[in-house]
């Protein structure tokens, strides 16, 4: 099995890649239509990482943060 994901630039491309997909007796999972600002907009590419969980293997993100961060080393400074 393949997962195939698409992105259509117009309306007509899509109802021809439906009926072409018909035709191959592909089974359309989906279809998602985003209106022309929505999908250049930055905050929905990052609410649909959000949606997916994040990183699974970092339980406490606010604690990992606290024991990765290192203070940076100025110059001229002891």
């Amino acid at each position: 099995m393949s997962l195939l994901t698409l992105e259509l630039k117009n309306e007509a491309d899509l109802d021809l890649f439906i009926s072409f997909a018909k035709r191959l007796n592909v089974t359309i999972l989906d279809i998602k239509q985003t209106k022309k600002n929505e999908k250049q907009s930055p905050v929905i590419w990052l609410e649909k990482i959000a949606k997916k969980g994040g990183v699974k293997s970092i339980s406490n993100p606010s604690e990992w943060q606290r024991e990765i961060r290192t203070d940076p080393v100025l110059p001229n400074r002891d």
